[in-house]
């Protein structure tokens, strides 16, 4: 089971960097913050990558794609909720390739779904 994701939750990429969430499905709340679909987290701007800007490299700067994490049952308005699970890619390149972005915390404990 995982938890759904609010515009309170932490994302971060795989260097430290912060996603900031700023929309959310709002006829879908848990605490007073509104869930979060696809959509909302498509584009994000992403602050405090450590990953240093080279010739080879560049730091994580926007959410691009994801790849996990949207629940099979539970949708708001036609769009999936993303669950703790949610996981993708950004604009920023490492040394160890594509930079990834993940769930850190759900900010919440409420509304769990299958």
């Amino acid at each position: 089971m995982a938890t759904v994701l609010t515009v309170g939750s932490q994302l971060a990429c795989a260097h430290g960097g912060s996603v900031t969430l700023t929309g959310g499905r709002t006829a879908l709340t848990v605490g007073g913050r509104a869930a979060l679909a696809r959509l909302d987290v498509l584009g994000a701007t992403i602050s405090g990558c450590g990953t240093p800007a080279t010739s080879s490299t560049k730091p994580c700067l926007a959410v691009t794609s994801l790849l996990a994490g949207e629940a099979t049952k539970l949708s708001v308005g036609g769009h999936k909720v993303l669950t703790t699970d949610a996981r993708g890619l950004t604009d920023g390149v490492s040394a160890d390739g594509p930079g990834q972005w993940s769930v850190r915390s759900a900010g919440h404990s409420s509304l769990v779904t299958s």
